[in-house]
């Protein structure tokens, strides 16, 4: 009776052994749940087209261990550095949380970072902002986040401006995507053409007009291209939002009004890689992701 009762007592231990180890490597294959606080892991921050950190962005980060959703918390945002020159390449979550959102490092592979939800409108942004750079018909902006096998983590992030052009930051190296270097998105602000002082790119009142602050030199999406463009903004598709070209429309996401104290302009350097332009109609992406399994 003893021997039996030891047998079934080393039986239960060995399948909780099992089951601990199992939980192990599933919380290895993939990030974790998002966090907002201090500690280890890839960290994103949300800045607007010069320096202001915005919260209320999400990102789906995918890659071939499945997705996982990340947001940034809500509230006012705050000036990240007083560097000079627009967009700021470099971002800091460890001495701000404003903007800033981390998950846990993934297995190793390459992932895609890409905005879902941007940020909701404000008194100087009140059309809400576009999940990329350079202007109000800017394409696209994503990062692409590399893991290494021994944990190490790099990224860029590529934009693609409205006239086509594509720029990378950083313009050196990479972000490490720590809380002292995380990985850095700019969304351009957006308000109605000429509305509150603010400067239109062309004049005609289209989807490239719908700026704050002064435009760039790479402001204008080609007229020939903008009826094949997707509707109403070249952006609008990468959201889901948006309808291919020749449609009607199709709904901007925007949230509660809140007021910024950072101002929005297109122009200065980008300082990031200039690639030349390139024949980009506005990308569309799936919707649709796999979870990864949590830690």
């Amino acid at each position: 009776m003893m021997r039996s009762m030891r047998l079934r007592f080393a039986v239960a231990s060995l399948t909780l052994a099992f089951a601990a180890c199992g939980s192990a490597l599933a919380a290895g294959s993939g990030p974790a749940a998002a966090s907002s606080g201090g500690g280890g892991g890839v960290w994103i921050q949300t800045m607007d087209s010069c320096k202001q950190a915005l919260g209320g962005a999400a990102y789906v980060v995918s890659g071939s261990g499945g997705s996982i959703t990340v947001t940034t918390p809500s509230g006012p945002g705050g000036s990240v550095a007083a560097a000079a020159g627009c967009p700021l390449q470099q971002g800091n979550c460890s001495g701000t949380a404003h903007g800033c959102v981390s998950f846990a490092v993934p297995a190793a592979g390459t992932y895609t970072i890409r905005t879902t939800v941007t940020p909701p409108p404000n008194v100087t942004n009140p059309e809400g902002y576009a999940p990329c750079e350079g202007g109000s018909a800017c394409r696209s902006e994503e990062a692409t986040l590399t893991v290494s096998p021994g944990g190490g983590v790099s990224a860029t992030v590529s934009a693609v401006y409205p006239d086509g052009s594509t720029v990378t930051w950083p313009s050196t190296g990479s972000y490490a995507g720590s809380a002292s270097d995380p990985i850095v998105f700019h969304d351009f602000g957006l308000a109605a053409p000429g509305s509150a002082h603010n400067a239109q790119c062309d004049g005609d009142g289209d989807a490239d007009d719908h700026l704050t602050g002064t435009p760039s030199g790479r402001c204008a999406y080609p007229e020939a291209q903008e009826t094949s463009a997707c509707q109403p903004f070249p952006w609008s598709c990468t959201l889901g939002s948006g309808t291919s070209g020749g449609g009607s429309g199709g709904s901007r996401s925007s949230g509660g009004t809140r007021t910024s104290t950072g101002g929005h302009s297109t122009s200065g350097s980008s300082g990031g890689r200039v690639q030349p332009s390139t024949n980009h109609p506005g990308s569309r992406h799936n919707g649709s992701a796999r979870s990864f399994r949590s830690a």
